[in-house]
């Protein structure tokens, strides 16, 4: 399913390799899948050994295996919200807020080593805007403690926010690394979409015990997730939203497109059919913005192949999605698309805006992280939690970042270069419709940026080196021809 890459795959049988890095990883499996098994006591002990664990096995791999790092951070993101949901279900006890989704962020905090002791290399590193960006959300943090009581709650955002940044950082400091970073890529989110995918389909069929269990039990989720029932749910698979599953969904689909797997084509299917289960408008047309940008930046050769793919996986997914139980519950929300001023939420966006955005302008302090209630809106989750003070270098990096990777375009035999700029501009879009900047969302956005920019600095860099190795090499003939 790849139109040729300049990232290569990894063809030969070489999992779990090396062993004692797969070790660790299977032992923290192993003893949460026996945590789980054991019943109330083991699922209750999770909330504690789960988020330690994911720091002590981040932490080893970080030091001695840095791309399987990265692979272990996305995995724990994709699956620790349905690990959550079956511990409370087999402890029959709803935790709220759960230690256990705390996971990912315990992980990720690791990158603060690579943070420590780069910062003072800011500026010959060129990573300024990763840095100015951090310092803007430790100043809602530092604001947010004032003015709340509640030092865990403002913490546990404050790790939302920094996370995906400091994951970022730590990315691009080790651009060198970028065609491992890829291939890693590419491979945890070929099994990602299909793990993902396949769950998605069967919890729209059973509606398993443990999601019933959560969606009765978690507050204000049942009214926009659907009913706790067979062909009642909205999908959002092993994640904890809909929304955030579609973010992530969209993304997989895409880079689905430069493996060279027999699991594509399962992966797609599974893949597509729960993406369109989740009914997330923002997430079709933002795949659909995607697909349009990648066509428009590869080869010809690669676009015909590419054409040729799509074909093959709409005629995998169509029938499918046309048939019930699946067809009302899609067609019903594509029809919406065309009518979108009489779409609730988009009433109830219009509206927030108009109460809130005069206050937001006005908010040159900011309330702070943490402090106050979540809006569906970037700009005034922006403006509220971080104030003009820490918006600006906020924005204004994430802005400088874009410019950077887009300022010169152009067609790419690297099929992997394009999509991850085609995710790139996903995730931008979906900070139209909520604050994608943060959490798992923000994950995406700000660690395909970084990646873009690594990108650019692999292949520029290696150019300057094959420059260079084809002028010594010229200089030698030419000093060998004039030997007598």
């Amino acid at each position: 399913m790849q139109p040729n890459s300049n990232i290569q795959q990894d063809n030969g049988f070489k999992l779990f390799q090396p062993a004692d890095a797969w070790g660790i990883i299977f032992l923290f499996v192993f003893i949460t899948i026996f945590l789980l098994g054991v019943g109330s006591v083991g699922s209750k002990l999770l909330n504690i050994f789960y988020p330690v664990g994911a720091f002590i096995v981040g932490w080893r791999l970080y030091f001695r295996h840095p791309v399987l790092y990265t692979g272990l951070v996305w995995w724990l993101f994709f699956l620790t919200p349905l690990i959550r949901r079956i511990a409370d279900f087999r402890a029959a006890s709803f935790t709220d807020p759960s230690s256990m989704l705390l996971a990912p962020y315990a992980a990720v905090i690791v990158c603060c080593h690579t943070l420590y002791f780069n910062i003072p290399k800011t500026r010959e590193q060129g990573s300024t805007p990763f840095v100015l960006a951090i310092s803007g959300v430790v100043y809602g943090y530092l604001v947010g403690l004032t003015n709340s009581n509640n030092f865990i709650s403002v913490t546990v955002v404050f790790l939302e926010w920094v996370s995906p940044l400091l994951f970022a950082y730590h990315l691009y400091i080790n651009w060198h690394r970028y065609p491992e970073y890829c291939r890693n890529l590419q491979r945890v989110f070929l099994w990602g979409v299909l793990i993902m995918g396949a769950y998605g389909v069967y919890q729209y069929l059973v509606a398993p015990e443990w999601d019933c269990f959560w969606l009765n039990n978690a507050p204000g989720v049942l009214s926009s997730m659907g009913k706790p029932e067979p062909l009642g749910i909205r999908v959002w698979s092993t994640m904890n939203a809909p929304g955030t599953f579609a973010v992530f969904m969209a993304a997989g689909l895409l880079i689905l497109f430069s493996c060279q797997s027999f699991l594509v084509l399962p992966s797609a299917g599974f893949g597509a059919l729960s993406f369109l289960l989740s009914i997330v408008r923002t997430g079709w047309i933002g795949w659909f913005f995607g697909m349009i940008f990648i066509s428009a930046n590869i080869k010809p050769k690669q676009q015909f192949r590419l054409v040729l793919t799509i074909l093959v996986l709409a005629a995998l997914v169509i029938p499918l999605a046309t048939m019930e139980p699946f067809g009302s519950t899609i067609t019903n929300r594509l029809e919406t698309l065309s009518d979108i001023n009489n779409d609730g939420s988009f009433k109830e966006r219009k509206v927030l805006y108009g109460l809130l955005i005069d206050d937001a302008l006005q908010s040159y302090i900011g309330r702070g992280i943490g402090v106050g209630g979540g809006y569906d809106s970037a700009i005034l989750v922006l403006l509220f939690d971080l104030g003009w003070i820490g918006s600006v270098p906020y924005a204004g990096s994430l802005i400088s970042l874009l410019i950077l990777i887009f300022k010169s375009p152009k067609k790419t035999k690297d099929i992997f270069a394009s999509i991850v700029h085609a995710i790139i501009l996903q995730s931008i879009f979906y900070l139209f419709a909520g604050a994608s900047m943060k959490g798992a969302s923000g994950m995406l956005l700000w660690s395909f940026l970084s990646l873009g920019l690594s990108g650019r600095s692999y292949y520029y860099k290696s150019s300057l080196l094959q420059n260079s190795a084809d002028l010594d090499m010229k200089y030698n003939i030419l000093v060998d021809a004039e030997k007598p």
